[in-house]
């Protein structure tokens, strides 16, 4: 990504009462969730958003492989940190 924070609106919840959606939302915040914000539901929007969730699903599925090189890489940088901290 070049480095560039990219910033993505995700949907977390149906469309719900109000009431329902701040408790909600009051709840993820308790459990320690930043940026939660309850928005008046707008089908247009709702479904716009959620089409651009299931492109962004679709277009890079994690493989196995996937996974086996990032633990590779992950394993690597803890022995190096490791044995960076044994030459100290």
């Amino acid at each position: 990504m070049d480095g560039k924070l990219i910033g993505t609106e995700t949907i977390l919840t149906k469309p719900s009462e109000e009431s329902a959606a701040n408790e909600g939302a009051r709840r993820l915040r308790a459990l320690g969730t930043e940026n939660v914000h309850v928005v008046k539901h707008v089908a247009k929007r709702f479904k716009k958003l959620m089409r651009e969730q299931n492109k962004r699903r679709k277009e890079n599925p994690l493989t196995v492989a996937d996974i086996a090189e990032m633990a590779k890489q992950a394993q690597d940088e803890i022995c190096k940190d490791y044995d960076g901290d044994q030459n100290v």
